[in-house]
Parts: C-alpha cells; structure tokens; sequence
C-alpha cells in the first residue's frame, strides 16, 4: 500500500485565500474606475446674429455614467428669461444636432437641470465621443439660449 502524502493546511487554505482575493479584484467589488465623469461648461451660443443681443447667462453641466445609466446635473443662472425646456442634443463639439433625450429644468432665469437615461451601445460611443449637449431653451430664445458639451473629465 502506497502512502499518501499531504500538504499542510495552511498552505492550502493560504492558496485558497489568495485565489479568493484575486477573483474579488474583478468580480465582487465595483470599482471606481467603472464610473466615467463629464462636464460641460453651459454658455451663450447664438444660432444667428439677430438672437445674440438677447441671449445671456452661464452655467455648468455634470454627468456620470456606470452601468450604461447616464445621470446629469447641472446649474444655469442669468437668462435673459425664464427657461422653458432642457434637452440633451446629439451633434459633436461646436455643431448643431437633433434632441436626443428631455432633461427635466427650473422655469426660472436661475435654476437646476438634471435627468437619468439608460443609453444604449451606440448612445454610449456618442457619449465618450464628446457627441451630446446640453441646451436650455427660454421664453424669448426658443431655438436655445446656452449649452454645452459633455466632455470626458
């Protein structure tokens, strides 16, 4: 009969914690890192030179994203009056694009605006392209009074 040999306990249940530990690494914990951050600076862009003396105000836009949810907040304050609606516009930096989604805003000429969205994959890649704005219409700009894009911090 063959004896067995075995291996001391406490190396196995040391190989045995260290597996444990290298698979919470990257399955059992979220991670930071998973979280991307965006920021956008909100400001006066005339859509033509007969709105742009009755366009004012300034303001910032935040937006996370993890777990294909989108959350953005924000601020504005020193329109020329009170805001009306917000959306979220699909174009890249510096052009003009569609309403992608309706972001909730205070009817003031100071406020909030915020909302969460579930994107897709390709309102993902939009998204880390620097490819959505925030717009804030107003009574007297109805075609928008400031935005700005949201950009990878």
């Amino acid at each position: 009969m063959m004896a067995r040999t075995r291996q001391p306990a406490t190396g196995t249940m040391v190989h045995g914690l260290a597996v444990w530990g290298v698979l919470g690494l990257f399955v059992g914990t979220p991670h930071a890192q998973d979280e991307e951050q965006f920021r956008g600076r909100l400001s006066v862009l005339p859509v033509d030179f007969a709105t742009a003396p009755t366009m004012s105000g300034s303001g910032e836009a935040h937006a996370t994203f993890a777990d294909s949810m989108l959350v953005v907040t924000g601020r504005f304050e020193g329109l020329s009056s009170r805001a009306t609606v917000a959306h979220l516009h699909r174009a890249p930096p510096a052009r003009r694009g569609p309403v992608a989604f309706t972001l909730e805003v205070t009817s003031g000429i100071s406020g909030t605006v915020g909302g969460t969205f579930e994107l897709n994959p390709a309102e993902t890649r939009t998204l880390r392209e620097s490819g959505y704005y925030v717009q804030i219409h107003t009574e007297t700009n109805d075609a928008g009074e400031i935005r700005g894009w949201l950009m990878p911090r």
